[in-house]
């Protein structure tokens, strides 16, 4: 099993946020993935499908429903390179667990503004050539009530500001003890400017609703947001 080693080299400013992209807590990050894997495995029953679309190696941008904690493990498991997962600024501030986060690389972001500490390390990531992971929707979401929450637009921007491709992943079921959880991997694809359709009163708002319906039909869940894509994403 891999662990994941990074193919860039050492990185270079802001780093207090990204210093751990370069790879010095690769014996960390290995037992992680190990003890994840026994966890997930014993607990709960987990299949995959796709994997023969995950990337080798970065730069990418993953995206994928949020529907538990561990849905970080569930995917770490079977993806060879790691995942910079972008963060809730919160967690950050458990002392113990902020050394943790910062350990496995993640990348705290502070949801309610613009936060360009974490756009740079983002950015720093993909220069690296890593695989940036994040939850467009921001919080966690019940199968039942995809719709209630809208995603936000940060991949989206990253992928047509980096022209980096975007890797889908939808998690369906829940994780109770062993229960079953289908988690599938998307095609790679990318987005540029020429898919905003200027013709609506927010086209990116629009892109980034159809960004994450291509999560969603992975799992055959089509036209989670139909109302408000027909609505020219006015519906609010």
């Amino acid at each position: 099993m891999s662990c994941g080693t990074s193919t860039g080299q050492s990185m270079t400013g802001n780093t207090a946020q990204t210093a751990s992209l370069a790879m010095p807590y690769r014996r960390l990050r290995c037992f992680l993935r190990g003890l994840s894997h026994v966890l997930v495995s014993m607990l709960y029953r987990l299949s995959y499908e796709g994997l023969e679309n995950v990337p080798r190696n970065g730069p990418a941008i993953l995206i994928a429903n949020h529907t538990s904690l561990l849905d970080m493990f569930a995917i770490h498991v079977r993806v060879s390179p790691w995942i910079h997962w972008v963060s809730k600024q919160e967690l950050f501030r458990v002392p113990l667990l902020a050394g943790l986060l910062r350990r496995l690389g993640c990348i705290p972001v502070q949801r309610d503004k613009a936060d360009m500490t974490a756009a740079r390390g983002i950015m720093n990531a993909l220069k690296e050539k890593q695989i940036v992971g994040m939850f467009p929707q921001g919080t966690r979401v019940r199968p039942d009530q995809f719709a209630s929450v809208r995603p936000r637009g940060g991949a989206v921007h990253f992928a047509m500001r980096t022209a980096v491709p975007i890797l889908p992943v939808a998690i369906n079921g829940r994780f109770r003890l062993f229960g079953r959880v289908r988690i599938v991997f998307g095609k790679p694809f990318q987005l540029s400017r020429s898919d905003l359709d200027r013709s609506l009163a927010d086209p990116f708002e629009r892109l980034t609703l159809d960004t994450m319906q291509r999560v969603f039909d992975l799992i055959g869940q089509a036209d989670v947001y139909g109302q408000i894509r027909r609505s020219g994403g006015q519906d609010k």
